[in-house]
């Protein structure tokens, strides 16, 4: 007896992709995207206005792929933030990966991506690795230049303090390396982007523990001169004036913690902050911190506090710490 085929359904994916000036690597980038182990199944093309050859460029292969490149030109010039936007709300499929004009992917991108989210079903977003490339590949991971290793990334995922590292590092995601569920634009009320696609996606899902990650490099980030919006350099190390235990604990805990509290008030507004884990941890350290105090120092800051109405200390703390 011949057993019945199993079909397999594949969930099906779109790419966001925002076009401006793109002429030199664009053609390299839709190739790369074209040539998946696991085909997409649309390719947004959002133009901005380009003046070269780019437009051009993707008549052709809308041309020669009329079922999967939908291009659309902008009448007037929206920006970065807003073109991103506009792709990613014009994506139809459940899951969008988001592209740059100028980088080169991975062949196993996509399938990747799939399998992750298959996998995953509590995630809403994930993110993966790159490699810099600079004519050639300079740097084979983007995270560990930047001085970040995968082990830390998915510890931080697992202790659910992701949203954390983001605000103390800077926000070391690059839209290109992401990748979401549709669903989650609506789940999560993301509309009318304030920040940077990237900033904005990256800090909303991991605030609510819902980003996971790719521990691998699927795609090639490209530095040149002509980026319209540019990698995150490494910082330069300042070198520090010598502080006492107390002031440094101060600055590493408390003070970082309440940085993090108005990041998370920032991509969550109308949420009340104190219900959260982040505001249990700031709580934590605040108190920490005041113990640290001599007895008459600790009374005296208290009251400063309450007088500035500085981490959120009130007047019955004056006895309970």
């Amino acid at each position: 007896m011949e057993i019945p085929k199993v079909k397999i359904i594949k969930m099906k994916v779109s790419v966001a992709l925002c076009t401006y000036n793109g002429e030199q690597y664009l053609t390299e980038q839709l190739d790369s995207i074209l040539n998946q182990t696991a085909a997409v199944d649309e390719v947004v093309i959002c133009d901005d206005g380009s003046s070269d050859k780019t437009l051009q460029i993707l008549s052709d292969y809308h041309t020669k792929y009329p079922d999967l490149f939908r291009i659309f030109q902008n009448k007037t010039n929206l920006g970065f933030i807003k073109n991103f936007e506009k792709a990613i709300r014009l994506c139809e499929c459940p899951v969008i990966i988001i592209s740059d004009q100028d980088d080169v992917w991975e062949n196993n991108k996509v399938s990747e991506t799939i399998s992750f989210f298959e996998k995953n079903p509590q995630c809403d977003g994930v993110f993966h690795d790159l490699k810099l490339i600079d004519g050639q590949i300079i740097q084979p991971s983007y995270l560990n230049w930047k001085d970040i290793s995968h082990k830390d990334v998915t510890s931080e995922i697992e202790n659910h303090t992701l949203f954390e590292a983001l605000v103390k590092k800077g926000s070391f995601i690059l839209g290109c390396a992401l990748a979401i569920r549709k669903e989650a634009l609506q789940k999560y009320g993301m509309q009318d982007f304030p920040i940077a696609h990237d900033y904005y996606i990256v800090q909303k899902l991991s605030s609510k523990n819902k980003l996971g990650f790719i521990p691998a490099s699927l795609s090639s980030y490209r530095l040149h001169p002509n980026q319209v919006y540019g990698l995150r350099y490494k910082s330069e190390k300042r070198e520090e004036k010598k502080v006492t235990d107390t002031e440094k604990y101060f600055k590493e805990n408390v003070w970082l913690y309440t940085k993090i509290l108005e990041r998370y008030k920032e991509i969550n507004p109308g949420e009340d902050e104190k219900k959260t884990a982040i505001y249990s941890k700031f709580i934590n350290k605040r108190d920490t911190y005041l113990k640290m105090l001599s007895f008459g120092k600790r009374k005296l800051y208290i009251l400063k506090c309450i007088r500035h109405q500085y981490l959120d200390l009130m007047t019955t703390d004056l006895f309970r710490i």
